[in-house]
């Protein structure tokens, strides 16, 4: 014990310690310090738990919602499926209750409980926190009609395009498939493809005689190139090839402005409604003073002595006569048309698949006739007539363009001035500039590019103001303000430079289609 000495005073006394004390006082605080430190964990451990319950439940809700569960039972056991499997619960929580059902307005409706025995209270009583979570889901009841519009012109051939474009697509149709099985409504999803080049084809045997085919000649298109002496003459394409022994294969041509980029129902008592079959007319036999190339479509002989070489080309009669070489899609009045068919809207997922896998790239680029083709697959109107009424609802109407180039009419050095397409010879006016002046011959490519890219700037304004989505995919390097125009916003258009990562892309389209979307 030490000692100490009072002042004025001679004699020793006692000093207590005082060690004790502070221990006591600390003893006194560490108490409430724990039970804080305690509850700080507590708070922690249910502020996890909270977020991953709910985490769980959305995504059991987003799964019920997909799945093809009708009844509040089913919805049940498919949510809690999914809730077991993304819930991760550690020792002292315990899921108590959950429940998943049809809601108001196609909605599925999902909440849970879980219980959590925190570490003060159960070390002071047998106190239990209940956390609870809910959501909402709006669960698609939405009908797609979706026409894929693709480019198979000769430059899809370049490296892997043309593989990667089909794999793309393939998937595409795949991922709409899936959606469609999960929709609460039944043929949720129909898709027609629409392949394209510098024209598009349908089934030939199908629609030979189909009202909608100029079946008699009667549309003012083929009065421009079948010249006599005097004048034009009247032809029936159908009875051209009847003469050559040969058939038509299918393809079509462009309809004269302003139909070319509208969707007026074609109508027999309204010829230049009409959609004209493609005929690739025999070429002059003989070479033209002053132009360094011959006719390359010279495939029977002209049958007049005129020296004039539209009325050499534009006889009617010679297409009785003997033929030069076998007709082919190379060579002849298909000669343009080694194209893939189109398939209306179906729901054939399968045959869409198969259709897409024997796709094949030659020709060049006339990306307005098949925009306008896209547009008939969804149309209510003819020439299919499959799509619904504009603005029913709970439906929506998408077109999907990808392409890999410029439009394109080609220039070659004969009087035609280029090659015969699905709008025909340049001199026939029959693209119409943004001036409303017909192109003509002598025109630079420049020119003819800004022609048909005016076409399909009218086609894309008229197609979105029958509320058509319009997505565009341009696969080549640099930007295109015309297809970024074309579609319905700036995340509808995607620039892709490098082709495989077509897949990604489509899918991500799909994903767009088809998402489902948390409401609350």
């Amino acid at each position: 014990m030490r000692r100490s000495r009072f002042a004025g005073m001679g004699r020793l006394v006692p000093r207590l310690d005082d060690r004790g004390n502070v221990a006591i006082v600390v003893a006194l605080a560490i108490a409430p310090l724990t039970v804080a430190g305690l509850g700080a964990a507590d708070l922690a451990r249910a502020t996890s738990a909270k977020s991953q319950l709910q985490d769980a439940l959305d995504a059991a809700a987003l799964g019920a919602a997909r799945s093809t569960a009708q009844t509040d039972s089913e919805l049940k056991a498919a949510g809690d499926r999914i809730l077991s499997q993304n819930l991760q619960l550690d020792e002292g929580l315990d899921l108590v209750s959950s429940s998943f059902a049809a809601g108001e307005g196609g909605t599925v409706v999902a909440s849970a409980t879980l219980n959590v025995r925190p570490f003060i209270a159960g070390l002071l009583s047998d106190g239990i926190m209940s956390i609870d979570a809910s959501t909402e889901v709006v669960r698609t009841s939405v009908k797609v009609e979706i026409a894929l519009v693709l480019d198979t012109t000769g430059s899809m051939n370049e490296g892997t395009k043309l593989e990667d474009m089909k794999e793309a697509a393939a998937q595409f149709i795949t991922k709409m498939e899936d959606a469609a099985k999960k929709s609460v409504e039944p043929d949720a999803v129909k898709i027609a493809l629409v392949p394209f080049s510098n024209t598009v084809r349908v089934d030939e045997t199908a629609y030979r005689n189909a009202t909608w085919v100029d079946q008699n000649g009667v549309s003012p298109i083929n009065n421009e190139i079948f010249t006599t002496s005097s004048g034009t003459q009247q032809a029936n394409r159908f009875t051209l090839f009847s003469n050559l022994n040969t058939t038509w294969r299918g393809c079509l041509e462009m309809r004269k402005a302003p139909h070319d980029v509208q969707d007026t129902p074609p109508a027999v008592g309204t010829p230049e409604t009409l959609y004209t079959p493609y005929f690739a007319v025999d070429e002059p036999d003989v070479q033209t003073s002053g132009y360094a190339r011959d006719y390359q479509n010279d495939y029977v002989p002209d049958n007049t002595n005129s020296n004039d070489w539209r009325v050499r080309q534009g006889m009617i009669n010679k297409y009785a006569g003997k033929k030069k070489a076998s007709l082919t899609t190379s060579f002849g009045p298909n000669r343009g048309c080694g194209l893939a068919r189109m398939r209306r809207l179906t729901t054939d997922f399968e045959g869409l698949r198969d259709d897409i896998d024997a796709l094949n790239a030659d020709g060049n680029t006339n990306i307005p006739i098949g925009m306008s083709w896209g547009w008939n697959m969804v149309s209510p109107w003819g020439p299919f007539a499959d799509g619904v009424a504009y603005g029913t609802p709970k439906y929506r109407k998408i077109v999907i363009l990808m392409t890999d180039g410029e439009n394109t009419i080609a220039q070659r050095d004969t009087p035609n001035d280029g090659t015969y397409s699905g709008a025909g010879y340049i001199w026939q006016g029959r693209v119409i500039k943004s001036n409303g002046l017909p192109l003509g011959i002598g025109s630079s490519d420049s020119t003819r590019t800004a022609a048909l890219d005016y076409r399909l700037k009218l086609l894309c304004e008229n197609m979105k103001k029958k509320d058509i989505e319009i997505y565009t995919i341009r696969v080549v390097e640099g930007s295109s303000s015309l297809l970024e125009a074309c579609a319905s916003s700036r995340d509808h258009y995607y620039n892709v430079e490098d082709s495989t990562t077509l897949t990604s892309v489509f899918q991500s389209i799909a994903g767009q289609i088809s998402a489902l979307r948390l409401s609350k």
